[in-house]
């Protein structure tokens, strides 16, 4: 038996698999935390995005194994000033509009305001990746508190009209401050982050979303520290319980940064000199992204996509062994 995958019903397809599918980060910002400003078309005055390279990193991205194609047009890395939303409309439009023309693949927009949700839906992207999981009151520019109820579903409302997928992640806070002061899960970080999951999952289908269209991402890196990250991570399983598939975004994060100048440290290589460059960054993220593979995560975010493709082809030959039961991986 090998390993289960839940599908996953977009728009205008199912996407039903045999192994994690890759989501490509396409970042058409000028300051990510890990690749802004590569898709810049000048180095002089206002950031102005390339669009023929952007083509092209998504052409090559296919090519090399990705699925989805993830486009985000503002950084949430953590304590991150928002921009406007005329200047997010200025970046992501042109660029759903240029690759829906030069591929045939599903494109996803990550933003959390559903004003850019529905400009990029009308345009032909099939996944909303809302960072907030619909928490940011649109009417009222601001996030809604964790456990706050009865605000308007602005962006739960946005999905369903356009019968859109649409992934829901964990965040505690916003970005601009989610790393800050002491970050405590009294209850356990994994326990209430599917709390919280649960929560928004029934927000969203009240407001006419299809449960197959739902995907939930713990959200590493948005309001956890070192060993929460961490935790969250190994036990995915526990996210089963939410009834759709996962997605998992940890590629050149904190938590691999921090895993790599611990190691460093401990090897006797001096703090200065420890910490990790992107190749080792990226051999990480390869070595996660298998594990999760095997404990039967759907759908893997990150920057390196061949890296990642070979990592999973690995951990296929673990999945994929008859010897080895799903049940057995999942437990």
């Amino acid at each position: 038996m090998s390993c289960r995958f839940s599908p996953w019903s977009l728009r205008t397809t199912t996407l039903d698999y045999a192994q994690p599918i890759i989501m490509a980060i396409l970042n058409v910002t000028p300051d990510s935390f890990s690749d802004g400003g590569r898709f810049r078309e000048s180095q002089d005055g206002a950031f102005a995005v390339d669009l023929d390279a952007v083509v092209d990193a998504a052409k090559k991205a296919l090519r090399d194994g990705a699925a989805i194609l993830d486009v985000g047009g503002e950084s949430t890395r953590p304590g991150t000033d928002p921009i406007e939303e005329a200047e997010e409309l200025r970046r992501v439009i042109p660029v759903v509009k240029a690759l829906r023309r030069a591929v045939d693949a599903p494109i996803s927009v990550d933003t959390y305001r559903p004003s850019v949700a529905a400009a990029a839906l009308e345009e032909g992207a099939e996944i909303v990746n809302d960072v907030a999981a619909g928490r940011y009151i649109e009417s009222e520019k601001r996030f809604a508190d964790e456990n706050e109820e009865g605000f308007r579903e602005e962006m739960a409302e946005v999905v369903a009209q356009y019968g859109a997928a649409v992934v829901l992640m964990h965040m505690k806070g916003a970005p601009k401050t989610m790393q800050t002061g002491k970050i405590e899960y009294p209850l356990g970080v994994v326990e209430e982050v599917c709390a919280f999951l649960e929560r928004r999952r029934d927000a969203f289908l009240n407001a006419g979303v299809d449960e197959y269209k739902i995907c939930y991402d713990p959200g590493l890196g948005f309001g956890k520290t070192f060993e929460q990250n961490w935790e969250l991570a190994m036990r995915s399983e526990y996210f089963r319980r939410l009834g759709g598939p996962v997605l998992y975004g940890y590629s050149r994060k904190s938590m691999l940064r921090e895993n790599a100048r611990r190691y460093r440290e401990e090897c006797g290589i001096a703090p200065e000199n420890a910490l990790p460059d992107r190749a080792t960054l990226d051999f990480e993220t390869g070595v996660l992204s298998a594990i999760l593979a095997t404990k039967g995560v759907e759908v893997l975010r990150v920057h390196d996509v061949p890296g990642t493709a070979l990592a999973l082809r690995v951990a296929a030959l673990t999945y994929n062994d008859p010897l080895v039961s799903s049940a057995s991986i999942l437990e």
